[in-house]
């Protein structure tokens, strides 16, 4: 006898020792100790003594089956639910959806039916799908939110309308909206975008589910583009319904979809989002946002046209604001906007010029290199001027606040010298991101998306790990591009980022310095997914 066989006949009580003598490899031997117990404990130790005995096999299903059916002790039911997650077997499928008590009113029946929800998951055999649909309305949120994750899994059509009501039911908690729609993303359904449209904007005690209506119409792809637009062009009058009786500002679905729209490359949308530059609204703060996230969805979507008016607008005395359009110019690429750039370096306050400077640094080459030394000689007379007008942080010397600030312009030389050196050569910038620190690695980064050199895509997949985000979402936009319109490169980074990818995003979860830059991951991660 095996010493992990002895422990075992040692740790079951004395009624069982004649147990021994039989085979632990066979399920005759569990399901006569089995018998052998009355209290539901016993039984539940037992069953968990058989899943880590590794001895259980396809053999053992009869036996298993048999008991989940005869089983009144529903924890025992959920132990036994757990031994066939082990075994994965189609055959259990049956068993299992007959063992569901959708009318459950005790949590133990229902952590019973949360588990062998799970194990039909595990299955992912789409016979169980209409045996779950009905726990969609279970009277606990255990099975209801394990049910719409299955469903979702299973990217189960039955399943949209029932689900698509409790995405937009007000009665239920929050967070089983968020896991409804949630489920609607993965499954996939057109059905879904016009509840998913309004979800963007909606808000209950205090809880906003854009992120997760917005995830979800991007992984419905193409069939949310036309909710979308009628939403941006403000042609969907239903919608425009629903959002006067919810209090909603229309301006919202200028902002949200814009960037929506922008995520899914969706050219249709390009002479609205231009017209949208020049929005104006009495509220100052609801005409930048509109503003600002046109300005995004067109530099994602690398629309040059947007050139010339993102440039007409970066001399914004607003930081944020103008580090918006400045962000979006840097994206677009290209010489055009440095004059507009070099007159807003020399106006505001210090942080909207060192937005129009960075600029500078990421869309300039060495022909810049004089404005640069300019700029940073003249800093410390705006710096001195600035504490004389406001009490700014280091103001209590500003001489040395001064010198800080000029050698950060004169730092952006570095980034002018190495585009001279690469100018048009996107294996040369690729060659200068080993080294880089993360600025020039946001602009190498950028230049080689810019290219179209496809073949230069897995290079930057590699570095998607970096931890500054901007030169994440960087590397995140530029992979985008290269992939656009090339099924070989999308391919080649598929089968070697992928499952990484998928891993650094479970490893990073929670994790609230990344978890702006990470939606954008998720979506780089749900093109590569796609067939």
């Amino acid at each position: 006898m095996t010493r992990s066989l002895t422990a075992l006949c040692v740790a079951l009580s004395f009624a069982l020792l004649a147990g021994c003598k039989e085979d632990p490899a066979t399920p005759e031997y569990w399901e006569s100790n089995l018998q052998q117990y009355r209290r539901a404990e016993d039984r539940i130790r037992m069953v968990e003594a058989m899943r880590s005995s590794g001895k259980m096999n396809e053999s053992f299903l009869p036996m298993l089956h048999e008991r989940l059916g005869s089983e009144r002790k529903p924890e025992v039911r959920a132990a036994i639910a757990r031994a066939l997650s082990d075994l994965h077997h189609e055959s259990s499928v049956e068993p299992l959806t007959k063992a569901l008590d959708p009318a459950a009113d005790d949590m133990s029946a229902q952590l019973a039916n949360k588990a062998i929800v799970t194990t039909l998951g595990v299955i992912g055999d789409r016979r169980a799908i209409p045996a779950l649909i009905p726990l969609l309305k279970a009277r606990d949120n255990y099975s209801r939110i394990e049910a719409m994750d299955v469903l979702g899994e299973m990217k189960a059509k039955e399943a949209v309308e029932p689900i698509i009501a409790l995405a937009t039911d007000d009665s239920v908690e929050p967070f089983l909206n968020k896991k409804a729609i949630e489920a609607l993303g993965n499954i996939g359904d057109a059905r879904a975008a016009p509840a998913l449209v309004r979800m963007l904007t909606k808000e209950r005690k205090g809880k906003s589910f854009y992120v997760e209506s917005s995830f979800a119409l991007y992984q419905l792809g193409a069939p949310a583009s036309d909710a979308l637009l009628a939403a941006l062009e403000g042609q969907d009058e239903e919608l425009l319904k629903w959002a006067k009786s919810n209090g909603v500002n229309p301006a919202s679905y200028a902002m949200k979809a814009a960037t929506v729209l922008g995520d899914l490359r969706e050219k249709r949308a390009v002479a609205t989002l231009l017209k949208q530059l020049t929005f104006t609204n009495s509220d100052p703060q609801i005409q930048a946002l509109v503003r600002m996230q046109a300005a995004d969805a067109l530099a994602r979507m690398r629309v040059q046209d947007a050139v010339k008016p993102l440039a007409g607008l970066v001399s914004e005395p607003d930081a944020t604001v103008r580090d918006a359009y400045v962000r979006a110019l840097v994206r677009l690429g290209g010489r055009d906007a440095l004059p507009a750039l070099e007159k807003a370096a020399g106006t505001g306050d210090w942080y909207a010029r060192d937005s129009a400077v960075k600029g500078i640094g990421m869309l300039g080459d060495a022909r810049e290199l004089p404005l640069i030394q300019k700029l940073a000689a003249a800093e410390p007379a705006r710096t001195a001027a600035d504490c004389k007008q406001a009490d700014d942080e280091g103001c209590d010397d500003p001489a040395a606040l001064g010198k800080q600030r000029a050698d950060a312009i004169a730092g952006q030389a570095k980034l002018l010298e190495v585009a001279q050196a690469c100018t048009g050569n996107a294996a040369c910038w690729v060659q200068r991101m080993e080294k880089a620190d993360p600025r020039l690695l946001e602009r190498a980064a950028l230049e080689v998306g810019r290219s179209g050199a496809a073949e230069h895509a897995g290079a930057l997949a590699t570095r998607l790990g970096e931890r500054d985000t901007e030169a994440r979402m960087a590397l995140i936009l530029s992979v985008g591009w290269l992939l656009e319109g090339s099924k070989d490169a999308t391919k080649k980074v598929r089968d070697v980022s992928l499952e990484p990818l998928r891993k650094q995003l479970r490893d990073e979860q929670g994790n609230t310095q990344l978890v702006s830059v990470n939606e954008d991951l998720r979506r780089l991660v749900t093109t590569l997914d796609r067939p």
